[in-house]
C-alpha cells in the first residue's frame, strides 16, 4: 500500500526546490544578460516562447489529466498501469503530430525560420517532455527526487554557463546548455519512473473515455501558454530583439516567484486528489481553507517587496542596459495576485472536482483577450503594454475561475487581512530605512529583504495572525521532537 506522505514535508521540499528556483537564476541571469547583451537573450527568448507552445501541444493536456485521475487510482496497480499505458500512447502520437507542425512553422514563417537553429535545438524538449512521464513523480508525491533531481542539473547547467558561455555569439550554445537541462530532468525519469510504472504502447486508446477532458485540459494548455507566452512573442515581431531582452529579465523575475508561491499549490493537488478519491469532502474544503489563508499571507508582502526593490533587482541582475525594464516589472507584481489564486481556483477546485470546462472557459476568455491587446497596444506602448495585458489576462483567468469555483464549496473562511496589511507596513518601513542609510546595492537588497521578513512575520505574531501561529506551534512541535 502506498505509504501516505507528509503535506508539510512535501511543502518543505517543494519549497526548497523553488528557492533552488530563485538562487540559480540570482546567479546566472546577471552574467548571461551581460555576456549576451539584451538582443540575443531576446533571441533566445522568442525561440523558446514559440517552442513552448509545441510542448503544450504535444503534452495535450495530459499531465494534468494524469495527476487527477492517477491520484485517484494509485493504490490500484492495475488501474493504474492501464491509465499510464493510455495517457502515454496517446501522448506520443501528439508528440509526432507537433513535430511536423513545428517543421512546417519553421521553414514556411520568415520570422521564425531566422532562428531555426535555435528552434531545432530547443525542439528535443518536446521528446523528452513526452518521455518523460513527470507526472508520475507528482502522482506518487516523490517531491525529494523532484527537488535533488533539479538541483543536481541546475548545477550542472550553472557551471556549463559559466564555464563556456564567454561572448555574445555564444547565444547558441548557452540554447544548448538551457536544453539539456530542461531535457536532463525528463531523461532521467525514463529510468527513474520505471519503479513506479513499466514503459509500455498500446494501439487501444480508450478516447472514448479520455478524449473529452483531455481535449478540455488541452484547450486550457493551449490558451494558458497563449496569454502567458504571447506576450513575447507578438513583442518578438513587433519590436526589437533588444526589448524582448529587457522585457524577459522582468518576465523572468516575475515567473520565479510566481513559481515559488505556485509551489505550496503544487503539492496539495494530489492530497486534494486523494481526498476527493475517497470522499473525504470536509477533509478536501478544510485543506482548500488552509491553503487559502497561506496563500493570503505569502502574496500580498510579495508583491509589495517587489514593487519596493523593482529597480534595485533589475539593476543587479541585468545591468544599466536592463534598468528600464523595472516599469514592467513593477506592473508585473500585481499580476502575482490574480496569478496564483487563478491556479488555487482551477487546480485545486475546478480540475480536482472535474469542472476543467469552465477552466477552459476562463483561459480561452483571456487567450483571447491578451493576444488583442497585445496586438492593439505593443506596437505603439511596447514591453509596457505586455506587462499590462499580463496583468489583465491573469485577473480574467482568475475572476472568471473563482466565480465558477465559490458554487462548489460550501465551508468557506474568511481571511484576516488587517493583520496582514500591518505587517505589509512593517515592510514598507524595513525597505525605506534601507534604501537611505545602505548604499551598496547588493547588500541594501539583501538587507531590506531579509529585515522586511522578519518585520513582517513579527508583526504577524504580536497580532495573532493564524497562519503565522500555526507555524510558530509546528516549528516547537519539531524543535522539541529533537
Amino acid at each position: 500500500m502506498q505509504k501516505t506522505k507528509s503535506i508539510q514535508i512535501n511543502a518543505i521540499l517543494n519549497i526548497i526546490k523553488q528557492c533552488c528556483v530563485i538562487v540559480f537564476p540570482l546567479i546566472t541571469f546577471p552574467y548571461v544578460s551581460r555576456v549576451l547583451g539584451s538582443a540575443n537573450l531576446g533571441r533566445y527568448s522568442f525561440s523558446d516562447s514559440i517552442i513552448q507552445y509545441f510542448i503544450s501541444f504535444a503534452s495535450l493536456g495530459i499531465p494534468t489529466y494524469a495527476v487527477r485521475e492517477a491520484a485517484r487510482v494509485r493504490s490500484n496497480k492495475k488501474e493504474l498501469t492501464q491509465l499510464a499505458t493510455e495517457l502515454f500512447s496517446i501522448n506520443v502520437v501528439m508528440m509526432i503530430v507537433s513535430y511536423i507542425i513545428l517543421f512546417v512553422v519553421v521553414f514556411f514563417v520568415p520570422r521564425v525560420h531566422r532562428e531555426s537553429v535555435l528552434m531545432i535545438i530547443l525542439s528535443f524538449n518536446i521528446l523528452f517532455n513526452t518521455l518523460g512521464r513527470d507526472w508520475i513523480n507528482t502522482v506518487f508525491e516523490d517531491f525529494f527526487y523532484l527537488t535533488l533531481r533539479y538541483i543536481i542539473l541546475q548545477t550542472i547547467s550553472l557551471i556549463l554557463i559559466l564555464c563556456l558561455v564567454k561572448r555574445p555569439e555564444h547565444y547558441i550554445l548557452y540554447t544548448i546548455i538551457m536544453a539539456l537541462a530542461y531535457s536532463g530532468n525528463y531523461l532521467l525519469n525514463i529510468f527513474y519512473t520505471r519503479k513506479y510504472i513499466a514503459y509500455r504502447f498500446t494501439t487501444k486508446l480508450n478516447l472514448k473515455k479520455h478524449l473529452k477532458p483531455i481535449l478540455y485540459l488541452f484547450c486550457i494548455t493551449i490558451s494558458t501558454t497563449i496569454y502567458v507566452k504571447s506576450d513575447i512573442t507578438i513583442l518578438g515581431f513587433f519590436r526589437s530583439d533588444s526589448e524582448v531582452g529587457i522585457y524577459t529579465l522582468a518576465s523572468n523575475i516575475y515567473t520565479v516567484i510566481k513559481s515559488l508561491l505556485n509551489a505550496v499549490i503544487i503539492v496539495v493537488i494530489p492530497r486534494l486528489s486523494v481526498y476527493l478519491g475517497e470522499n473525504k469532502r470536509d477533509e478536501y474544503e478544510g485543506l482548500l481553507n488552509s491553503l487559502k489563508k497561506v496563500l493570503y499571507t505569502l502574496i500580498i508582502p510579495a508583491i509589495v517587496g517587489i514593487f519596493l526593490l523593482s529597480k534595485d533587482v533589475m539593476l543587479f541582475m541585468g545591468g544599466e542596459a536592463y534598468v528600464s525594464g523595472y516599469v514592467s516589472l513593477r506592473i508585473l507584481c500585481f499580476s502575482l495576485f490574480f496569478a496564483v489564486f487563478g491556479c488555487y481556483y482551477s487546480q485545486g477546485v475546478l480540475v480536482s472536482l472535474r469542472k476543467e470546462k469552465y477552466y477552459f472557459i476562463a483561459t480561452l476568455t483571456s487567450a483571447v483577450a491578451n493576444v488583442i491587446l497585445n496586438l492593439i497596444l505593443v506596437p505603439f506602448f511596447g514591453l509596457n503594454a505586455t506587462a499590462a495585458t499580463t496583468v489583465i489576462a491573469e485577473a480574467m483567468v482568475m475572476l472568471i475561475c473563482r466565480h465558477y469555483s465559490l458554487s462548489s464549496l460550501q465551508h468557506k473562511e474568511k481571511v484576516n487581512l488587517i493583520t496582514i496589511g500591518l505587517g505589509c507596513i512593517g515592510i514598507v518601513v524595513a525597505c525605506y530605512l534601507c534604501n537611505r542609510f545602505i548604499t551598496g546595492l547588493i547588500p541594501k537588497i539583501i538587507l531590506s529583504i531579509m529585515v522586511s521578513v522578519i518585520a513582517y512575520f513579527t508583526i504577524l505574531i504580536l497580532l495573532g495572525n493564524e497562519v503565522a501561529k500555526e507555524f510558530v506551534v509546528s516549528a516547537k512541535k519539531r524543535i522539541l521532537k529533537r
